[in-house]
């Protein structure tokens, strides 16, 4: 409400200053481009106050009604994130056990998403096929000397 009452003062102001000038103008060749110059000068009062308010109609037209889709949009995003992160370093991990000729039979990757978006990753826990069972260590010197990562090995032979 207040917008409009300094919209409206606004107007009243320029409506004076113009019929002010218009009486200051005297008649002759000059008088059509004091009107123009008087007139633009009208327009320009009558949309300055409009341009500072549409911006926060629209802004709070935009926060209102895609919030609840932004917010579902970022857990998708967010879990589209993990998914990948996960399967880049299954990947790798079954790529560098590969190089020393291990085969894996599971790799879970135990990692949070923290409030800016990043990741991070807490454990991987590497179940590797039956067969090598006898070399959980050598297995988990290599991952975690190549990749950075702590590793849980364990074996799948009962």
């Amino acid at each position: 409400m207040n917008a409009v009452r300094e919209w409206s003062a606004a107007i009243c102001m320029a409506a004076l200053v113009a019929a002010m000038l218009q009486g200051l103008v005297p008649s002759g060749s000059m008088e059509r481009m004091v009107k123009f110059v008087i007139g633009a000068f009208v327009i320009c009062a009558l949309i300055v106050p409009l341009a500072k308010i549409v911006p926060e109609i629209s802004m709070s037209i935009q926060t209102d009604s895609e919030s609840p889709v932004n917010s579902q949009l970022e857990k998708t995003v967010e879990k589209q994130y993990s998914a990948a992160a996960q399967e880049s370093i299954t990947n790798l991990v079954v790529s560098e056990l590969n190089k020393i000729d291990m085969k894996c039979k599971n790799v879970n990757v135990i990692m949070d998403t923290n409030e800016d978006g990043s990741i991070s990753i807490n454990k991987v826990v590497v179940i590797l096929a039956k067969g090598y069972g006898k070399d959980k260590e050598k297995a988990s010197a290599h991952l975690e000397k190549t990749l950075g990562l702590k590793m849980e090995v364990s074996s799948d032979e009962s």
